[in-house]
């Protein structure tokens, strides 16, 4: 497998519908990084988890290298390494959100961006407009994957993998910050059909320790679910429930930018079992 490969959104599509793996590769525009294994019932996303902006947008941008990688999701890839389709961002959500509508997606003013300058110039039309066909591309690839997803079985699951900042009032251990270490959102998702599933996931979550210690886990708690989740569920409302996962950053210093390893090499794993013994309960 060519993993630089670039594929158009037909090719994918086309190769998808018959049963044509495993192929990974680029999408056309270089939205997103994917990996078709096999075929399977459920997906990964890690949406924030790319931090490129294109070089003619480098000049312009004023938000600092530490600022945008407080604020973006690294590593969360890795949570999702494992699973059979994988999906990943490849651009920083300071060049266009993913997990925002297409007139929010670009952040033009610091009110959309936790206070922060993005750019030191208004950006022109046709700069805005080019972003937002790497943001329209990613939504119709998950369009594409969801699809596929839905026809391999009744019920079909999408894990929509985020990190969020927990240090932003005051610095303190993460054992001791009461916020959760892992937040589930499911505002979006159809209850009726899938409460026995979020209640079963939500279990297997609270099952995992880190350091010895036994996480935290909570739902709809510092985030429900975003744009990405929303348009899925709302589009395949009977079939498909997206997971909206927020991983409190235990595994790095939100300031400094230090990473923990172990912390998140343990985090990985163990989440990685209890996503395994989900799906086998499906």
């Amino acid at each position: 497998m060519d993993s630089e490969q670039k594929y158009s959104l037909q090719e994918i599509e086309k190769r998808l519908k018959n049963n044509d793996f495993p192929f990974s590769g680029i999408t056309e525009l270089g939205s997103a990084e994917f990996k078709f294994l096999e075929p399977s019932f459920y997906a990964g996303t890690a949406i924030h988890a790319g931090n490129r902006i294109r070089d003619e947008l480098r000049e312009v941008v004023e938000v600092s290298p530490a600022d945008q990688y407080r604020e973006e999701d690294p590593g969360t890839e890795k949570f999702i390494q494992d699973f059979p389709i994988q999906i990943i961002s490849l651009d920083s959500r300071f060049e266009y959100d993913l997990n925002r509508s297409s007139d929010r997606a670009v952040y033009l003013t610091p009110d959309m961006a936790w206070g922060l300058t993005v750019w030191n110039r208004p950006l022109t039309e046709e700069e805005i407009n080019i972003s937002l066909a790497k943001h329209q591309e990613f939504h119709q690839l998950m369009d594409i994957v969801t699809d596929f997803l839905v026809q391999q079985n009744n019920r079909a699951f999408i894990f929509d993998l985020h990190s969020y900042c927990y240090q932003r009032e005051e610095r303190m251990p993460w054992h001791v910050d009461k916020k959760p270490v892992i937040n589930l959102g499911t505002e979006a998702i159809n209850q009726n059909i899938f409460g026995e599933p979020i209640k079963n996931f939500i279990t297997h979550l609270s099952q995992i320790s880190v350091n010895g210690r036994m996480i935290s886990v909570a739902e709809n708690d510092v985030f429900k679910g975003g744009y990405l989740a929303r348009r899925l569920c709302a589009r395949n409302y009977d079939q498909l429930a997206v997971f909206a996962i927020e991983f409190k950053k235990i595994f790095m210093d939100e300031w400094s930018g230090e990473f923990y390893p172990a912390i998140f090499d343990d985090l990985v794993e163990k989440f990685s079992n209890a996503v395994s013994k989900f799906i086998e309960e499906i």
